[in-house]
């Protein structure tokens, strides 16, 4: 069991618990309400398997078969999601202890280093992230880099619920994509498909407990939508309960959103992860996730919220 410190970060308008395990959100009180489902105690994470509030990789997501080939050399990573790839593997960055550089009033930096063939990949990659409170936003800043060509997608793995109890099948929620990746078991087929006339069409506010994905495992959403593509911060999505309203910003090319039907309480938040496109190593023209040697990797994630 690893020793953990929980860390507060404060504005007027937000307060932000969080910890150096897993670099995860514990709550996002505002308004009087806790936004964010899950663990909220030590003892509550070191017993989440649902990656709640976590920062995932060193890739978000799935790789089907858990293996990739990067410039001819076949890698083997750890398969802990049926034959595939989850979130980093057996022992992804969601569950190592990341070093606390400097913690503040209203910000944190903290840092981590994945060495060279953890849970498979190659290249020893050091990660730097930024916790910032400015007002009513949360902001997530993570940059990258390694001395070996790999493969890197980093998300922040948060499920939300602004009413703070219960499920979110009362919020509406609305996803700025036209297209998204249509998944057979969880795996992308390769296909970008526009939303127009399906019920991925989340362009225009949706009820969650009434919009399901009809070829989705669960019925409900676990799915990967496009973003516009487009350079700097865009709005990925907007998540409503009526009373709050919170807004997801990100530089990323698509957004994961997820319903959380597996969850301990089936729905009690829904994930907003913005990150890469599931199984890229698998389909090259999907975005790249590989980085090398010189090149800087780079994520930004604002929560805003009113």
């Amino acid at each position: 069991m690893h020793k953990m410190t929980i860390y507060t970060l404060s504005s007027p308008e937000l307060t932000v618990r969080l910890t150096d395990f897993g670099a995860r959100l514990l709550s996002f009180e505002y308004a009087g309400t806790d936004c964010l489902y899950g663990p909220k105690t030590e003892a509550e994470v070191q017993e989440d398997t649902c990656y709640c509030g976590a920062i995932c990789g060193r890739v978000a997501n799935r790789i089907a078969g858990g293996s990739f080939e990067l410039d001819g050399e076949c890698y083997s990573l750890a398969v802990n999601n049926g034959a595939n790839h989850l979130h980093g593997g057996t022992v992804g960055f969601s569950d190592r202890l990341w070093k606390v550089v400097s913690a503040g009033e209203s910000e944190i930096s903290m840092s981590l280093l994945s060495p060279d063939g953890e849970e498979g990949y190659p290249g020893n990659v050091s990660i730097n992230l930024v916790y910032r409170v400015e007002g009513r936003r949360l902001v997530m800043s993570l940059t990258a880099e390694t001395d070996a060509p790999t493969l890197l997608n980093l998300t922040n793995h948060a499920y939300w619920n602004l009413n703070g109890f219960g499920t979110v099948d009362s919020h509406l929620l609305q996803v700025c994509a036209s297209a998204y990746t249509p998944m057979l078991a969880n795996i992308p087929t390769g296909s970008v498909v526009p939303v127009e006339g399906t019920l991925y069409d989340l362009r225009s506010p949706a009820l969650l407990g009434v919009r399901n994905a009809p070829d989705a495992i669960s019925g409900g959403y676990d799915d990967n939508f496009v973003l516009k593509n487009s350079p700097g911060l865009k709005v990925a999505a907007v998540l409503t309960n009526g009373c709050k309203t919170l807004r997801v910003l990100t530089d990323a090319p698509a957004i994961q959103v997820y319903t959380g039907d597996y969850l301990p309480a089936p729905r009690g938040g829904v994930a907003l992860e913005a990150q890469n496109y599931p199984d890229s190593p698998h389909h090259p023209h999907f975005p790249s996730v590989e980085l090398r040697p010189g090149q800087q990797y780079s994520r930004t994630i604002i929560w805003e919220i009113d």
